[in-house]
């Protein structure tokens, strides 16, 4: 979802290394080091590169600056976050972008890179959602997490983005489950109305700090669907909520 602030371990930055990445007019042959925009050769240091690559590797991702750091320098890296700064601006220029896009600054948190937005499309809400919860199952049985899907009538299609839906639905299923107790129920509803289709999730168990429901907000909301996340106190224990909604470009029931 939301997702999820940038946490890989840093092997994970050299899988897959012989495919090429495009992204708008740029092309990144990650096999030969060789970086094209508009068919033209851009000549980048080796750290531009580094820098480069790991941002196109966590589009719609927001990063955290030492998660960069420990990405593109390494774990042992001990410089202040200024140098990142520093390369940034470079390899902007270069490109270039400026400080109003692509990449953006995240207040206090990092950067984001966001996805290069695909033609929205047909998804079958009901079978998307399944296949989701189908995605997690292993860790929802070692839990004893009870799941419920309870769809408006009617509603089986909707035009949206499936990539950018799947990554904000597996942003928060992600914080659902660090923070879900042992035989926890959660319960997926939704809505439609003529301008948009909601979603709300709930679930009895902890809830997750401040700091952590702020960061799926923002990304959330650099993703292109705002949410809104709280948590409350009852006699049955803590719940927390989940909502967003889809604005409806059109529908089938």
């Amino acid at each position: 979802m939301l997702g999820t602030l940038c946490r890989a371990p840093a092997f994970l930055f050299f899988f897959d290394m012989q495919k090429a990445i495009q992204y708008a007019d740029l092309m990144v042959d990650a096999a030969s080091h060789r970086v094209l925009q508009s068919g033209k050769a851009v000549t980048l240091t080796d750290t531009e590169y580094r820098l480069l690559l790991y941002l196109l590797r966590h589009q719609g991702v927001v990063c955290r600056r030492d998660d960069i750091i420990e990405g593109v320098w390494g774990e042992r890296f001990l410089y202040d976050t200024g140098t990142l700064d520093v390369h940034l601006s470079s390899l902007r220029h270069k490109l270039g972008w400026t400080k109003e896009g692509p990449v953006k600054a995240v207040r206090g948190v990092g950067f984001i890179l966001p996805h290069e937005a695909p033609a929205s499309e047909v998804v079958k809400i009901d079978p998307f959602l399944r296949e989701l919860l189908m995605c997690h199952k292993e860790m929802l049985r070692k839990k004893n997490i009870s799941c419920y899907l309870r769809l408006t009538p009617f509603v089986y299609e909707i035009m949206v983005d499936e990539t950018i839906l799947r990554q904000i639905f597996t942003a928060v299923f992600s914080l659902f489950l660090r923070h879900a107790p042992y035989g926890a129920r959660w319960e997926i509803t939704s809505l439609l109305t003529v301008r948009e289709y909601t979603l709300t999730l709930t679930s009895t168990g902890s809830c997750p700090d401040y700091s952590e429901m702020q960061a799926a907000k923002q990304q959330a909301a650099f993703l292109g669907i705002p949410i809104r996340m709280g948590n409350k106190h009852s006699a049955e224990g803590d719940i927390m909520g989940v909502e967003f909604s889809i604005p409806m470009e059109d529908t089938e029931s």
